[in-house]
């Protein structure tokens, strides 16, 4: 069998994949039992070599190897997806009242074009990120239908050149309301119409006609999103301020071109007083882009010396393997020398993005990594990626937990809790461009820069509709990562 490994760490968040299945004359056939995502499919024939290599790898490398049911009792007559996930442990991902989900994950590569997991930064959609917001009567009865809220537009995108803005509301698609069953429309299809509108505090939501929309087509959606410079008057500190939106180091593999963003921005960043660091919609990618990051922002003391520490299961030798805040790696850009940090965040920031909060609190201090907005992911494990190139499955085990260089990592495992609480649910009103000093998590910062900051103030709602919130794209978008290949080995050199 032509078996390919590739190692990575790349850190998830969840989402809803389609998975398309192929098959081989080459091994004895069974037919398998249809998972959902089956269902509207043909039955799929898979071969029994397609098991054997999944037990296999995940007894050697999964963290919770121990954990994986003998042999004796698993069903190797499940489809594929169910057959990895019998392999999990409980341990593996989020399982409680509000969440019942793996962080380890399956999937065919035989349609890459199809895979919600792509590992390209070219998307393919109408480039915009939406929040779905269900309406709900004042007992919280479900009405029925939904509207969209608009994250942030990507540029030269068809969204962008029908002039959608971020914190536009969509309400309907081509005159229909929004529902469980058509929303996924959003995501990108053919040329269509949205009905708009905007929210403002004391009329909540005002019609703003009809957007006709092109096509979806292949969109560059750069982590970089949005930069700048800002002078707070009151204080007369300069505060730069970055929007960065995913771990990923490039749009296709090997040129490097948004690490390359970064590190030329850090040049345009040097001297600033204050730094606010925006990673609300930010549900992880690259270890690699996390340490480059966390590289730029931190104080000088902390170069050369330990960002995280990945752990494995006793099966690896070594064991543990470091990494560091390499001066190397800003040898084009430069180090901020930050001794504070404020990061606005919600409840899509997730591993990556949570392992710069983390891997900075030694540094700067615990009190001076300041987190404003929602209780954040909890995801402090990381993953390796493992590909079958005959049978065109690759799957994702968590494999390590990461921990930074005090050995911390267990106390976030349901996430971090801001000191600054502010959720933009609470605020629909004050959702404007990235940069705007009105925006409310921007705002918040800046007020807590210039000592004006009112708790009363932070907490007062704005909102008065009766909404709940519901599904993402942002789901989607956390899985686009690219992985980084030998991490392991590279180590061993």
């Amino acid at each position: 069998m032509n078996i390919k490994q590739t190692f990575a760490i790349v850190f998830f968040a969840v989402a809803l994949p389609f998975f398309f299945y192929s098959c081989s004359k080459d091994d004895d056939e069974i037919v398998t039992t249809p998972t959902e995502e089956e269902e509207e499919e043909d039955p799929v024939v898979i071969t029994e070599s397609v098991y054997t290599w999944i037990e296999s790898e995940m007894r050697e490398n999964y963290y919770w190897y121990s954990e994986i049911p003998a042999a004796s009792s698993l069903n190797y007559k499940l489809g594929v997806l169910d057959f990895f996930d019998s392999l999990l442990s409980s341990k593996d991902g989020k399982h409680n009242d509000s969440s019942d989900y793996f962080y380890s994950y399956i999937e065919s590569t035989s349609d890459v074009s199809a895979s919600t997991k792509s590992i390209s930064q070219t998307d393919y959609s109408y480039g915009f990120e939406f929040q779905i917001y269900n309406m709900v009567d004042q007992n919280d009865n479900p009405l029925g239908y939904s509207y969209a809220h608009i994250l942030y537009v990507v540029p030269n995108s068809p969204a962008s050149e029908a002039g959608i803005k971020r914190g536009m509301w969509i309400t309907k698609i081509d005159g229909k309301n929004i529902t469980e069953s058509n929303y996924t429309t959003l995501l990108g299809s053919t040329a269509t119409k949205f009905t708009m509108a905007t929210f403002e505090t004391d009329k909540r939501f005002v019609a703003a006609g009809d957007i006709n929309i092109s096509s979806a087509r292949a969109i560059e959606d750069d982590p970089v999103h949005y930069h700048t410079i800002i002078t707070d008057e009151k204080s007369g500190k300069k505060i730069g301020y970055l929007v960065y939106n995913h771990f990923t180091d490039s749009k296709t593999d090997g040129d490097e071109k948004y690490n390359k963003e970064l590190l030329a921005l850090s040049k345009e960043f040097a001297g600033v007083d204050e730094f606010v660091l925006d990673l609300r919609y930010n549900g992880g990618g690259l270890i690699t882009c996390a340490q480059l990051l966390s590289t730029i922002l931190a104080p000088s003391s902390a170069l050369n010396q330990t960002f995280c520490n990945m752990t494995f299961n006793d099966k690896q030798s070594p064991r543990t393997y470091n990494l560091s805040y390499a001066k190397s790696l800003i040898s084009t850009g430069t180090n901020l020398n930050l001794s504070k940090l404020y990061v606005l965040v919600s409840n899509r920031t997730a591993s990556a993005s949570e392992l710069v909060i983390n891997a900075l609190r030694p540094y700067m201090g615990d009190a001076n990594v300041i987190l404003i907005g929602e209780q954040t992911e909890g995801k402090n494990v990381g993953s390796e990626t493992f590909e079958n190139t005959t049978y065109k499955w690759e799957m994702h085990p968590i494999t390590c937990q990461i921990y930074n260089s005090k050995g911390e990592s267990d106390f976030y495992v349901n996430g971090f809790t801001p000191k600054y609480q502010v959720a933009e649910i609470d605020h629909l009103d004050k959702i404007f461009d990235f940069g705007n000093t009105d925006e409310i998590m921007l705002s918040t910062a800046i007020s807590i820069i210039n000592g004006t900051y009112s708790a009363t103030k932070a907490s007062t709602r704005s909102t008065t509709t009766q909404l709940r919130r519901g599904k993402s794209s942002l789901e989607r978008k956390a899985t686009n990562g690219v992985v980084v290949d030998g991490i392991r080995q590279t180590a061993k050199q």
